[in-house]
């Protein structure tokens, strides 16, 4: 039998092994992208925030609560129309199945901050709870919406 050089044979190891490590911890887990606080307004105890959250997993999530070091109470908010108007309402869960990504924007599904913490804060810390995925943390940097460019407006 003849031998291998040893780099041929670590060269084929990490080819056998690396792809099935590199994909567990993705699989697996739910990613937090594009994550922010919003500013709050001054005199102001509450805020909202906002981000990207996919579950590249096998198995659907239902966000079930959220709490930060920055905020003494959170709630999963959404926006509806209800007799020509926009309202923002309370939802009791999110589900968040296999596979998908949302979107917690401005608008549209969101995290309120009530009885939030003033002073020179540069970011929240974050974490949801969820029904069969454990918990996600992630850190929120605070963002002022003057900081943010003007949208032009079309009529």
């Amino acid at each position: 039998m003849k031998k291998l050089p040893m780099c041929l044979v670590i060269v084929f190891s990490a080819c056998w092994v690396m792809p099935s490590m590199a994909g567990h911890h993705k699989k697996d887990a739910i990613a937090v992208e594009m994550s922010y606080v919003r500013a709050p307004v001054p005199g102001h105890s509450m805020t909202a925030a906002f981000f990207k959250l996919s579950n590249g997993g096998e198995q659907d999530c239902q966000l079930t609560a959220a709490s930060s070091n920055y905020a003494g109470k959170i709630e999963f908010h959404t926006h509806q129309h209800i007799d020509g108007m926009m309202k923002m309402r309370p939802v009791d869960g999110v589900e968040l199945p296999a596979g998908s990504s949302l979107d917690f924007k401005s608008g549209g599904l969101h995290l309120m901050l009530f009885d939030i913490k003033h002073g020179d804060i540069s970011s929240a810390e974050i974490t949801l709870n969820t029904d069969k995925c454990g918990e996600v943390k992630f850190s929120a940097p605070i963002k002022s919406i003057k900081s943010q460019p003007a949208k032009a407006m079309h009529h």
